[in-house]
């Protein structure tokens, strides 16, 4: 697996040390100095220079500061501030290293004495009631590595055996059985490990069995025990609400006691009494007043609320029915394909622009108008959601589809008229009797649209959110004392505000703080530091720093990522304050945190007249101002984000609009202004304040969009900008904007499941080129040129778009509710699932119907390899399931190389190779097809003695210990190519073919009859073609006689290239891949561009401009790799820009997107193999040019060669030599030798092949100069420094094996290869190659 780096070559990851587990830290810190080649400088440190040091020694004392202060660097960042502090004066990384030892290793003495503390632990440890077998092993295993660690000496035998001695007793017989059955010699821990694992499942899954069967039995108990307390209420009703049966039994039973016994008199709590009749609270129905709700027997239901396991669906409440109004009922209906309700009011979320046709029985058709979710609440008062409710406004009934519940995984019953509902635990979550009517119905209690125990168009609540959660009587001030413009009249509600409740609860105040005395603007400046929190903001900070000036209670603050920042954020905000007030900051007082007392901070204030105050130790009252604003900062970052349901990374955002609107809001230190007033001496207008986190719409200008695309954009409102525009967030893109022209809807906000699931599943790369002002979230990344940019068409976003399988003929939508199927992780979530369990069987199956293994007990001299299940969702091109595929797989990274294996290789055929196989059967009108072998690596016969353990959950009961020998080869083996490899080589050749000595992935058959037939290999998958069609027909009946094979039909897709077979000839391009990376690297709604490279593009490696994600430029460089299989005029610039993959910046990220840009406005672009109508036999020929000096880094040039076959190319290269020419003369004539050499090679296969007669190929040149250094040896004089390899052209020539031929530069097709080209140029010569597009 490739390790993570960052942008400057080190590990994306590295361990931090807090002072903790110094041992695991230091084993993590020897490996990445291992990894960095840094480990003898930090054990030794740098040596010193001799007197009268040569060259060579300064040059290698110099690699050796370097080096050292590389391991200096890592050392530092992975400390933490605190742990910093103790090696910020060393100088080197050996006196770094050796501090941090002498602190935390210790000396010998002190190993023993932790050591005799360790060895009591292990004496004393013992498994717990309630551990899992995988926990006791993980304490046992980490207290033996710190006993190890400080001198102990503990084998696998006493690992083993203090395990059989401290297990809980339910393991008591397999303790007895491993030690009566098993030398414990011979055990591993490993194997005790996974025996006590495999008893423990078993184990578990008695207990749930059993704990299934004892809630159907107590679920029978209590409605048996319902049904008789029910006799006793006479003349009042036959059956008890459902209220009794459950929830409410306790409460009638200690009623129906009071009046059993008179004599006793027991005070009842009446609070939490629900009457039965009226539904209100405090009294029972036999004391109501309100006029008698005649009830029938059968309509009662029960709905149970639970929160822990299962979708909102399946939160229900329980409910009271009133069959005379059906307003709130709710029918439970089989014939219905979704949740439909007529009462608009109900729904919290609507989507209007959702319409679909309702079909009714009676073959009528009504209208649904929108999808939303409807809020429900139980008498605990615990909220949840019906979702994916239709809303249908001629709909008089509201109705629960049953079909929709069981596609969420729910299980119906319906038995003795009664209905009930199970989760997928099979407890039960509804149960309702059927009406006299024969219907099912409950009442649900719905909570309509509300805010803060109130509706959001209350302009009360409203003015509540937009001012951050302000308390209402700081709103009343604020209006009445008219500190601000634009607020209107507030009136304090009676209700609480429950977001407050929750966000802002908070202890007694403490009232011992130091006096207050200032008497102008930054006499004295509060301060304190707030953080770490537990998720870092956009731009990866992780505290922020506040600065309240006392006179005036202004705010400010700023992000940082470490406490270290607070100096260098002061040294700002004092220059900023001092000229905006004309005044100077007098005095600073803050607590004694490490950042206020350092020696640089304490020299600073010293050195600008500034009084630094540092209050008493653990007295935070003293610096009360600052700590009290910012507990005001975090309780209104909490209101605010959890008002809109927000993501905890935008903490920064709403830090920073917390503190803007705290500045506009009255303090108890000043009296009627507000703290911007009084710093700025204006009057703050709030008519723009918003609610944070609200949805709104951005306007998008004309001149990013075309004329039919949408003229706004949903993003999230995240702030305000001093110059008057709003700061949005857009969640898809993650980007930070600013606009004025914004639209809002302040009551609705953005759907964050919906667009993290989006998220997910791609790699985002931002365009540079965007119009927009941006903020770049990510500090001290590259900042991006603003350009123009083609937005995609936004209308689409918000749309659920459905296959044209899921319309009917008619255009009404075919109702499904999807479950998203994702492959398990592990072994117990697939044994859950019946189709995982079946997929695995049939696995299974396979590998015994092809004998690939036999159970035996494991030699001693043997060691088994463990297997693992790898699970695999195979989907349709609808989206569907296709099929559910389980591999067993061995772990063959355990393998040993001479004991468990030999060799690995397994050759295939060259991407060349098959595009000269699929050129020679369109020029000859051959057939193609393709054949893929089933499980092929399951056929490779292995000459290694390999074992394997049983798989995990299927082992044979009664020899769990038994193993398999593989016979055959299994998925995950090292040699398992090479088995397969020679297994089909095997057949091959005993079938008649030969194998191609040139390429080996290539197998030919010569008939009697002159016919021919040619078989490409390519690991499993294959191309067949030849001159007859029966004996490609004879080749597949063979192969499935011998394989279980899947005959794919004709060639149309092979190994990621799309075929296309015309009239004209064959088309291969690679259109769907190339959608692919674009939407990958988020650049399909990109502007195309007509040329690869820009024409005098030259990218350097060092320089002044900002590294770039290498991961990601690396991942654009790869896939833009295997474009070029179909795409040679991509290949010069994909070629450049791989030159930069070590350390790549912002031009080189610019170049690599400007490829995808030109791949988007050339998706179907691919090469035309025609065919050959009038000649038989196609010409081989090909053409070879370089540059000169081309690389500006090391002045070396670029070769390039194509070989042509039909006039279409077959086999190109663009390559950067690997000696520097002198001349343009020599750059061509090394170029000609790489030509030489690939003409060679393809004139052996095509002769071997039987496609070529002779052995002579043409090569045109652009360069006569080049020509004639190859034909006349005189020329000695220029070539006699040229390396000897090259001279292999020379040779070539002279044996009248290669034709050197001049022509124009304009018709050198090589030329696309070599350099940038201007868009006629580059269109000249893509005419010239056969490239065609699909579309």
């Amino acid at each position: 697996m490739a390790t993570t780096l960052s942008n400057n070559g080190f590990p994306a990851h590295l361990p931090i040390f807090d002072g903790k587990n110094y041992d695991q830290w230091i084993a993590k810190m020897k490996v990445i100095f291992r990894f960095q080649d840094v480990v003898e400088i930090v054990n030794t440190g740098v040596a010193a220079l001799p007197r009268n040091p040569t060259d060579d020694q300064n040059a290698a004392h110099k690699e050796q500061k370097k080096r050292d202060g590389k391991a200096l660097f890592i050392i530092h960042q992975c400390l933490d501030a605190d742990i910093f502090e103790k090696i910020v004066h060393c100088e080197n990384a050996k006196e770094a290293w050796d501090t941090l030892a002498r602190n935390y290793c210790g000396d010998e003495k002190l190993k023993k004495v932790r050591l005799q503390a360790l060895r009591r632990q292990y004496e004393l440890l013992q498994m717990t009631e309630g551990e899992t077998v995988n926990q006791y092993f993980v304490r046992l295993t980490s207290l033996t590595n710190q006993m190890v660690r400080n001198g102990e000496k503990i084998s696998d035998l006493m690992k083993i055996e203090k395990v059989l001695r401290t297990l809980t007793p339910k393991f008591d017989h397999i303790v007895v059985a491993k030690e009566e059955s098993k030398n414990l010699d011979e055990l591993k821990i490993e194997e005790l490990q996974a025996s006590l694992e495999a008893h423990e499942l078993r184990l578990n899954e008695r207990s749930k069995i059993k704990d299934k069967s004892n809630e159907s039995a107590a679920d029978q108990a209590l409605q048996a025990q319902h049904q008789k307390k029910g006799k006793y209420k006479k003349g009042k009703r036959k059956n008890q609400n459902s209220k009794n049966s459950n929830e409410g039994t306790s409460k009638g039973h200690d009623h129906s006691s009071q009046e059993g016994n008179k004599g006793q008199k027991k005070k009842i709590n009446k609070k939490d009494i629900q009457c039965y009749n009226c539904q209100k609270w405090g009294h029972f129905a036999a004391e109501c007043k309100s006029k008698k709700v005649p009830r029938e027997e059968s309509d009662e239901a029960q709905f149970v609320h639970d929160n822990e396991g299962y979708d909102s669906e399946g939160a229900m409440l329980m409910a009271i029915i009133k069959e005379e109004d059906d307003d709130d009922q709710w029918y439970l209906d089989t014939g219905c394909s979704n949740h439909m309700s007529g009462k608009k009011t109900w729904f919290c979320e609507l989507d209007e622009s959702v319409t679909r046709k309702i079909r009714f029985a009676d073959d009528s058709v009504v209208n649904a108008e929108g999808i939303g979710k409807i809020k429900i609440q139980s008498k605990d008062g615990k909220d949840s959601f019906i979702s994916d409710v239709l809303y249908v406004p001629n709909m008089k009934s509201n109705l629960i589809s049953i079909g929709q519940l069981l596609e969420k995984g729910y299980t119906v019953r319906m038995e003795d008229k009664i209905l009930r509902i199970f989760d997928n635990k099979m407890r039960t979550i509804l149960k309702v009797q059927m009406s006299r009517q024969r219907t099912f119905k409950i009442g649900i209690n719905i909570v309509e649209n509300q805010c803060l125990l109130t509706k959001a168009g209350n302009e009360n609540w409203l003015w509540h959110q937009r001012f951050g959660h302000l308390n209402f009587g700081d709103l009343n001030k604020l209006q009445k004392k008219k500190m601000v413009i634009g607020l209107p009249q507030i009136t304090e509600p009676d209700k609480v505000c429950d977001k407050c409740c929750i966000s802002k609860q908070s202890r007694s105040s403490y009232n011992t703080e130091i006096p207050t005395r200032a008497t102008r603007k930054l006499e004295t400046i509060h301060s304190d530091v707030c953080g770490p929190f537990e998720v870092k903001s956009m731009g990866g900070n992780n505290y922020f720093v506040s600065f309240i000036d006392e006179f005036t209670r202004k705010l400010w603050i700023y992000l940082i990522v470490k406490k270290s920042e607070v100096l260098d954020v002061f040294k700002k905000f004092r220059i900023m304050v001092q000229n905006e007030s004309g005044e100077v900051v007098s005095k600073l007082r803050t607590d004694g945190g490490g950042e206020y007392t350092s020696n640089e901070f304490r020299s600073f204030c010293e050195s600008n007249g500034i009084k630094h105050e540092v209050t008493a130790p653990y007295t935070p009252q003293h610096n009360g101002i600052a700590e009290r604003k910012n507990r005001t900062i975090v309780n209104m970052v909490r209101s605010m984000i959890k008002e809109k349901g927000l993501p905890t990374y935008l903490w920064g955002e709403a830090t920073a609009t917390a503190v803007y609107l705290l500045n506009r809001c009255p303090t108890k230190r000043l009296e009627y202004v507000t703290p911007e007033e009084a710093w700025s001496g204006i009057k703050p207008c709030v008519k723009h304040l918003r609610v944070f986190g609200s949805l709104c719409f951005r306007h998008i200008p004309d001149q990013l969009r075309r004329k039919l695309d949408d003229k706004a954009q949903a993003v999230v409102m995240v702030g305000y900008h001093s110059t008057g525009s709003y700061k949005l967030y857009d969640p898809i893109e993650k980007k930070i904007m600013f606009s004025k022209d914004v639209k809002f809807d302040e009551a609705s906000s953005w759907n964050w499941e919906g667009s993290s699931s989006r998220k997910n599943s791609m790699v985002y790369l931002n365009d540079t080129e965007s119009p927009v002002q941006e903020v770049n979230t990510n500090q001290g990344g590259a900042s991006e040129r603003p350009t123009r940019n083609v937005q995609a068409p936004q209308r689409l976003n918000d749309c659920v778009r459905f296959p044209d399988t899921a319309v009917a003929d008619d255009g009404e939508l075919i109702q499904l509710a999807m479950l998203a199927e994702s492959e398990p992780v592990s072994l117990e979530q697939a044994m859950k699932e019946e189709h995982w369990r079946n997929a695995m069987l049939d696995e299974l199956q396979s590998i015994e119907k092809n004998e690939t293994w036999s159970l035996v007990k494991l030699p001693t001299s043997k060691k088994c390899i463990d297997v693992k299940w790898v699970y695999k969702t195979k989907l349709k091109p609808d989206g569907q399931v296709a099929k559910y595929k389980a591999r067993l797989v061995a772990r063959g990274f355990l393998q040993r190389q001479g004991l468990d294996y030999n060799e690995v290789f397994a050759p295939v055929a060259r991407m060349e190779t098959i595009r000269l196989i699929i050129a020679i059967a369109s020029w000859k009108s051959w057939k193609m097809f393709q054949l893929d072998v089933k499980s092929a690596f399951l056929n490779g016969e292995l000459e290694e003695e390999v074992y394997v353990s049983q798989p995990p959950g299927f082992e044979i009961k009664g020899k769990e210990d038994y193993v398999y020998r593989l016979r055959k080869a299994l998925y995950g083996l090292k040699q398992a190519p090479r088995a397969w490899n020679k297994k089909i080589d095997q057949f091959l050749i005993s079938q008649g073919f030969e194998k191609c000595i040139t390429e080996h992935g290539i197998y030919f058959r010569n008939s009697d009859d002159n016919q021919k037939l040619i078989v490409c290999l390519y690991v499993d998958d294959m191309i067949v073609t030849g001159s007859d069609t029966m004996e490609i027909e004879w080749f597949k009946e063979a192969m499935m006689r011998k394989f279980e094979m899947s005959d794919l039909g004709v060639l149309s897709y092979f190994l990621g290239i799309e075929i296309v077979m015309s009239t004209e000839g064959v088309l291969i391009h690679q259109k769907k891949y190339a959608r692919d990376i674009l939407k990958r690297f988020n650049m399909n709604n990109s502007k195309p561009v007509t040329t690869p490279i820009d024409t005098g593009t030259k990218l350097i490696k060092e320089g002044v401009e900002e590294p770039v994600d290498a991961t990601l430029f690396k991942q654009i460089v790869g896939s833009l790799r295997y474009l070029c299989h179909t795409r040679p005029d991509i290949t010069y610039g994909v070629g450049l820009i791989s030159r930069f993959m070590e350390k790549p910046m912002t031009s080189h990220l610019v170049a690599a997107k400007r490829i995808l840009r030109y791949v988007k406005g050339t998706e179907g672009l691919g090469i035309l193999y025609r065919t050959g109508i009038d000649t038989p036999d196609a010409e081989l020929y090909g053409y070879s040019d370089s540059d000169w000096s081309g690389d500006v880094n090391d002045r070396k040039s670029t070769a390039a060669y194509v070989f042509m076959y039909g006039n279409a190319p077959f086999s190109w290269c663009s390559k950067k030599q690997a000696v520097v020419a002198l001349s343009s003369c020599e750059a061509e004539y090394i170029a000609a030798s790489m030509a030489a050499c690939q003409a060679q090679w393809l004139c052996m296969l095509m002769q071997e092949l039987g496609l070529k007669s002779d052995d002579k190929v043409r090569i045109m040149l652009d360069s006569k100069s080049a020509i004639d250094l190859a034909k006349h040896p005189v020329a000695h004089g220029r070539s006699k420094h040229i390396e000897t390899r090259y001279h292999f052209l020379r040779d070539q020539v002279n044996n009248d094996k290669l034709e050197l031929l001049h022509c124009k530069t304009e018709d050198q097709l090589a030329d696309i290869l070599t350099k940038a080209l201007k868009t006629s140029t580059l269109e000249n010569l893509k005419m010239k190659l056969e490239m065609n597009s699909t579309s």
